[in-house]
């Protein structure tokens, strides 16, 4: 109940909802006016998967979120992927450019953690640069983008 009084309270104020992040200046816009990236925590009996926004643009969001609202344009988003399998822990760091239009919501998939780098220790250094399925929602259409993601074991 208190979070569902933040959040109309946040709105009424003008800011973005918990757990977003709000990668411009001013006040804040219709989802007619910016583009919207989604990512998500993923689980299942074993593996559980938690992909969080912490950078757009160069600026860091230290407590990073599953939401960014964006203006119209070429954004660079940062990553952090969280990989539990059973008690093994490992954390994958990603970047990929994206040109956002308003009104459109875009939903990368994530590629997983690199199956050798599992097999190295937790602070082995690597990087791989894959391509990555988005797919966009807009108004009118819905679309899916082919894009390059860099991935590595640091930030």
């Amino acid at each position: 109940m208190r979070l569902a009084v933040a959040a109309v309270l946040a709105l009424l104020a003008g800011c973005a909802p918990p757990g977003t992040i709000k990668a411009y200046e001013g006040s804040a816009r219709s989802s007619d006016e910016v583009g919207t990236v989604l990512t998500e925590m993923l689980s299942d009996t074993f593996i559980i998967t938690n992909n969080e926004i912490v950078a757009v643009d160069g600026v860091r969001y230290e407590k990073g979120g599953y939401r960014a609202e964006l203006l119209p344009g070429v954004h660079r988003i940062g990553l952090t992927g969280t990989l539990r399998v059973s008690r093994q822990v490992r954390v994958q760091h990603c970047t990929f450019d994206l040109n956002a239009d308003a009104g459109c919501t875009y939903r990368p998939s994530i590629p997983s953690y690199p199956r050798d780098a599992l097999d190295q220790p937790a602070d082995a250094q690597w990087r791989v640069t894959r391509v990555m399925t988005v797919i966009a929602e807009c108004r009118d259409t819905s679309y899916a983008l082919q894009l390059p993601i860099d991935c590595s074991g640091r930030p």
